[in-house]
């Protein structure tokens, strides 16, 4: 595990996960590892299976255009065929160490894109020539700000603009905040309310707190906003929701920018997102952000 966390943690920099969650996908029971050394006994190239899924593939710069990766991908499809799946995704599986394959290239159209100069379609590249295809009807992506680019400071929380009341969430909101969540992902794959669930987020010394979005006193929005969970210095703003029958409203880009200047106002230097999609580039670049990593959401038949 720590050889695999070090891999990850220095070639895929710009991919920002807590400690805890990594450790907990690469312990889980359900995993095979297929790997390859060098005649040091060094870690160069690594599959880790779970189920269908390919949690995490990686072969070391030295030894690429060597057949390692392509012999490593097809062991690991051969692995996942045995077991019964007729089809392999790469990236999230029961959880994720990333969305999918790390790339440069973009499938759709986007806006507010600044890529982090690590990002290239080597790995995109690799996955499609031998079969692999981007599975959604849109971008995956990350996005990340410099929080002292930020510059969004007429309002804050606890101001209300134009009859919404932007507040800290506190734990007798949660069955509502779930049901708001609920309404908003209803025509989604994922529903957002899972992750509202934990009843830690509603304590005033979290470092995980809910912000919501008040209208006639009825929840219309919620979001996530986390504080040096997954770096240090580094605040995340996410799983943004607005009950249907408000969108278009400004509600969305108000949580965000407000949740946004909370974590300048409290001293952090970088601000980002994860694992979003098309669309959602202009929500949270309205607040400043800026795509820095897209994901090929790769998937394949099995014959």
């Amino acid at each position: 595990m720590d050889e695999i966390i070090k891999i990850f943690r220095e070639e895929f920099s710009y991919i920002n996960r807590e400690e805890k969650t990594i450790k907990e996908i690469l312990s889980n029971e359900n995993n095979y590892f297929i790997e390859r050394r060098d005649d040091g006994n060094n870690l160069i190239a690594i599959s880790v299976i779970n189920k269908n899924t390919i949690l995490f593939f990686f072969v070391d710069k030295k030894y690429r255009n060597k057949g390692i990766g392509a012999e490593l991908l097809k062991e690991s499809e051969n692995l996942i065929k045995n077991n019964g799946y007729n089809n392999v995704i790469v990236g999230v599986g029961f959880n994720y160490l990333m969305p999918g394959v790390p790339t440069s290239k973009k499938y759709y159209d986007s806006v507010n894109e600044c890529l982090v100069k690590e990002v290239d379609d080597i790995a995109s590249t690799f996955f499609e020539k031998r079969g692999y295809y981007h599975s959604w009807d849109c971008n995956c992506f990350d996005m990340k700000m410099k929080l002292s680019n930020f510059n969004q400071f007429e309002n804050s929380i606890n101001d209300t603009i134009k009859n919404v009341k932007y507040r800290w969430a506190n734990i007798k909101d949660m069955e509502e905040i779930v049901d708001c969540a609920d309404d908003a992902c209803q025509y989604q794959d994922e529903k957002f309310s899972k992750y509202y669930k934990n009843e830690q987020f509603y304590q005033e010394t979290s470092n995980k707190k809910v912000l919501i979005a008040e209208k006639e006193n009825k929840i219309v929005g919620c979001i996530i906003v986390s504080v040096e969970t997954e770096a240090k210095d580094l605040g995340n703003v996410g799983c943004t929701c607005v009950r249907f029958s408000e969108t278009h409203q400004g509600i969305g880009t108000n949580m965000v920018i407000l949740g946004t200047k909370y974590l300048h106002d409290i001293g952090l230097k970088n601000a980002s997102l994860s694992y979003t999609y098309s669309g959602l580039d202009k929500l949270y670049g309205n607040a400043g952000y800026k795509i820095s990593c897209y994901y090929m959401m790769a998937t394949k038949k099995l014959v």
